[in-house]
């Protein structure tokens, strides 16, 4: 048994262990939660209204907000279950220094078109796709690609086939090749495991349930959170999770969750590229992420020549938790 299999069994019993004790008691006091008030600031106002794009890849249209501004252009992905939205309080930071923002829904994510997947099926290299159109559609000839999560990997693979296009580029918690620091967030064991794929498609017909997933989730995300923190969390981000998949989102997320191994190896075999990457690669990195951990930023910064770790005292979605520091980051030499 490889090392990969072995967290990938342990990732099963530890879930598979506390769904057990706990799917029950929460479902039966689901109905007694009452939503909470916050007193959060909602995001700043843009310094510059954006402009709106549908722009097809494959036949469907892919969600786009513009901000104009100085190139090269920020253009910036999320990952899932999230959509573009993740970006809301990082974005007005960036078009007040005067800079150009391009950010987008994938396919079957947030605004962009949902297309049945009995006869469609979401993947890696689609989402590689749909930015390459939106680069093209717009005519950004030298751009940033900023990656966060799954958006991450497509960052990368878009880089290292058109280096020619990347001014630099950002990473921001995400994954890439295998690695003894991988480690992946229970939902997407779930999804992403064969030997559990009835178990997640209950848990998609089942709303209580896919709900106390979702909370399971989130719990553990939390778990090195300071109250503000926790706080940004539970009233920024959740929301944005809950709406992407009450609108829709829940069969792209299925398809590419069960792709992530997949995934993974290719992008192991595309290292000896990695490798040879010229462009410059910052990492920007929330130190409070308990999955995709700090030695997980510098194992993948050390797969590229020129790379560099900035450290946020955030968590896994730090341009939600800090997004003055990471703007900071993202302007810093550009």
């Amino acid at each position: 048994m490889t090392a990969t299999d072995a967290r990938i069994l342990k990732s099963r019993r530890d879930f598979l262990s506390v769904a057990a004790a706990g799917l029950a008691l929460t479902l039966a006091n689901s109905g007694q939660a009452a939503a909470q008030s916050s007193s959060l600031e909602p995001p700043a106002s843009s310094k510059v209204p954006f402009v709106e794009h549908e722009i097809e890849h494959d036949g469907h249209k892919v969600y786009v907000r513009e901000y104009p501004g100085e190139d090269p252009a920020y253009v910036m992905m999320h990952g899932f279950p999230d959509n573009l939205h993740i970006y809301d309080y990082v974005v007005p930071l960036l078009t007040q220094a005067g800079r150009r923002v391009v950010v987008f829904d994938f396919l079957g994510f947030g605004k962009s078109e949902k297309i049945d997947s009995a006869t469609y099926r979401y993947t890696f290299a689609q989402q590689v796709g749909d930015l390459a159109a939106v680069a093209d559609a717009l005519k950004l000839d030298k751009f940033i690609p900023v990656g966060h999560d799954a958006g991450g990997p497509v960052a990368i693979n878009y880089s290292i086939d058109h280096p020619e296009r990347v001014a630099w580029l950002c990473l921001m918690n995400c994954y890439y090749a295998d690695s003894p620091t991988l480690r992946l967030p229970e939902i997407i064991e779930v999804f992403g495991d064969p030997w559990l794929k009835d178990l997640a498609q209950t848990f998609l017909e089942t709303p209580e349930m896919m709900n106390w997933l979702l909370a399971f989730q989130d719990n553990h995300f939390q778990a090195k959170m300071p109250p503000a923190l926790r706080e940004r969390f539970t009233g920024i981000l959740r929301p944005i999770v809950r709406d992407n998949f009450a609108n829709g989102a829940g069969p792209a997320f299925r398809q590419m969750t069960s792709q992530v191994r997949e995934n993974v190896a290719y992008n192991t075999s595309r290292l000896p590229d990695v490798h040879k990457f010229a462009p410059k690669v910052r990492l920007i990195w929330g130190t409070q992420d308990p999955y995709l951990t700090p030695e997980a930023a510098d194992a993948i910064a050390a797969n590229f020549p020129h790379a560099s770790v900035k450290s946020v005292e955030a968590g896994h979605w730090l341009i939600i938790d800090k997004p003055e520091e990471v703007a900071r980051h993202l302007l810093a030499d550009a």
